[in-house]
């Protein structure tokens, strides 16, 4: 019988014309596992190193904008004599901000994003500026205003920056530039 031929039982047969038995099944089955398990060790490891690749680039985005941000004392008019890194976690609310820079009167807040995304603008609304002066209380006298900073900054995500009140700065060159036009008014938290 070969396996064009069909059976009295309609069971799957062997390359040999048998049918296949439990056991045969049954070694298939742990075969198949077996082969979905190294795909998946496989795709754990791509996705490792993408992440990697991801975080790398965020990092060299972070330090870019830290460097041009600390080699001035302004930015769109706001003076500003620190630059930080800041984080804190307080009983359940917790926060990390990339960029912060300080005055006596102003804090502005900057998430940086190597690829600027419409969606991380809302985060730092939502998410981020939301809780800041919960966080940092020994700020809460001080005018808090956002902004985001991209290597690559699309025209959607600067309108939806625009429309959120956040300044909006880029990369120009081997220097920053803030993307708002002059008369811009920044929303103040």
């Amino acid at each position: 019988m070969s396996k064009k031929d069909k059976n009295s039982t309609n069971e799957p047969l062997s390359d040999y014309g048998e049918p296949v038995s439990f056991n045969d099944v049954w070694k298939m089955f742990r075969e198949t596992d077996k082969k979905f398990k190294d795909t998946d060790r496989k795709i754990d490891r791509l996705a490792k190193l993408y992440g990697g690749v991801s975080e790398d680039s965020e990092d060299a985005a972070e330090e870019f904008f830290r460097r041009c941000l600390e080699s001035r004392n302004a930015i769109f008019g706001i003076e500003y004599n620190e630059v930080d890194h800041l984080a804190r976690k307080s009983g359940k609310l917790q926060g990390e901000y990339d960029i912060v820079l300080h005055n006596k009167e102003y804090i502005i807040v900057i998430e940086v994003k190597y690829k600027l995304h419409p969606d991380d603008v809302e985060d730092i609304v939502n998410r981020k500026l939301s809780k800041f002066k919960r966080l940092f209380t020994e700020y809460g006298d001080k005018k808090i205003t956002g902004a985001v900073a991209g290597m690559s900054v699309s025209s959607a995500s600067y309108e939806r920056a625009e429309k959120q009140g956040l300044l909006v700065i880029t990369r120009s060159g081997e220097n920053i530039t803030v993307m708002n036009p002059d008369q811009f008014q920044w929303t103040t938290y």
